[in-house]
């Protein structure tokens, strides 16, 4: 995605975060970013297109930082807690670092739940089946591909009640040590259940 195509992208985040999906239209983009009338119609020429780019933006987004945050494999020494730990803080970057793009994402997902091609981008938008796959296989679960959706399942779950549920007022605040620690604890637990390894 070009510089250019990309700020578009950005700022359409910026626009469903803030005001929702319907609030999101080129000219509002033009204005949002000071560009040109007409500039947005020509890099994107449906509000489709410009969904697709979004989604697409937002899935290069979090890879970028599950890259920059995570090594592309725990060490083998690495136990449970540590390897919690990791993916806690990795989710607890999602909810202090990138909050905005995660109100966008569930905006998203309930406007386009009837286009299949924008839902289905949505649903790995944020965390990488295949690193948790790879996870779980090296951990010696009984069903690594199963393991793995449940996993995610569980992340989605804490992404979902720390930015809008019960937790997302009664705290802790993102970005802090108490706030990883809440996240670790049961993402540990989902990862000691299925293991055939133990921590030690």
């Amino acid at each position: 995605m070009t510089d250019r195509r990309a700020r578009i992208a950005d700022a359409a985040l910026d626009i469903i975060a803030t005001d929702g999906i319907r609030a999101l239209t080129h000219r509002g983009i033009d204005r949002h970013l000071g560009l040109p009338a007409g500039s947005t119609s020509y890099y994107f020429r449906t509000k489709r297109d410009l969904l697709v780019a979004t989604v697409g933006h937002l899935t290069d987004r979090s890879r970028h930082a599950f890259t920059d945050s995570q090594p592309e494999a725990p060490a083998p020494s690495a136990g449970i807690t540590e390897i919690a730990n990791g993916i806690a803080a990795y989710v607890d970057g999602l909810l202090s670092n990138r909050a905005r793009d995660i109100r966008a994402r569930y905006a998203l997902t309930l406007e386009m739940v009837h286009d299949k091609q924008i839902q289905a981008a949505l649903a790995v938008s944020l965390f990488s089946r295949e690193r948790a796959v790879g996870l779980t296989r090296l951990l010696g679960t009984g069903d690594p591909e199963q393991d793995a959706a449940d996993l995610i399942a569980l992340l989605e779950g804490l992404v979902f009640d720390r930015t809008v549920g019960a937790r997302a007022h009664e705290g802790p605040v993102p970005g802090t040590a108490e706030s990883v620690a809440a996240l670790a604890a049961p993402i540990a637990k989902a990862l000691t259940r299925p293991c055939a390894v133990d921590e030690s």
